[in-house]
């Protein structure tokens, strides 16, 4: 403790904890009790959340039930012919019309390049 303190300093101190251990007297629990209660609270969250987990598992397995049982099998094939779709069909890459157009082969047709020096004049800075 502070020994800077003076004699109406310590009174009024000891007035306060006097004073704040009446007010509290009987409403502070001990320790078991308030452990007894925090493990009730715990236990019942654990069950709450168990009861949710179990009810919400039962609803998805009743909501795959149902839908399977409205889905008819042959839905798949319903509207296409499948020997008219893998019979007339083709492929062609998506990429072809993106390709620029043939103007010249860089290995047998090689481009004049225009000279902006002369070769004896050394090089351009």
């Amino acid at each position: 403790m502070n020994n800077d303190m003076t004699d109406s300093e310590r009174r009024l101190r000891d007035a306060m904890q006097q004073g704040q251990s009446e007010a509290e007297a009987g409403r502070v629990p001990d320790f078991d009790t308030t452990w007894a209660a925090a493990e009730a609270a715990a236990q019942r969250g654990r069950r709450r959340i168990t009861a949710l987990g179990s009810l919400a598992a039962s609803l998805a397995l009743i909501a795959v039930v149902v839908v399977s049982q409205m889905r008819p099998a042959e839905i798949d094939w319903q509207f296409v012919d499948p020997d008219d779709f893998a019979n007339n069909t083709s492929w062609v890459a998506p990429s072809d019309v993106l390709l620029p157009e043939h103007q010249f082969d860089i290995y047998r047709d090689i481009p004049v390049l225009i000279e902006s020096t002369g070769s004896e004049e050394g090089a351009l800075l």
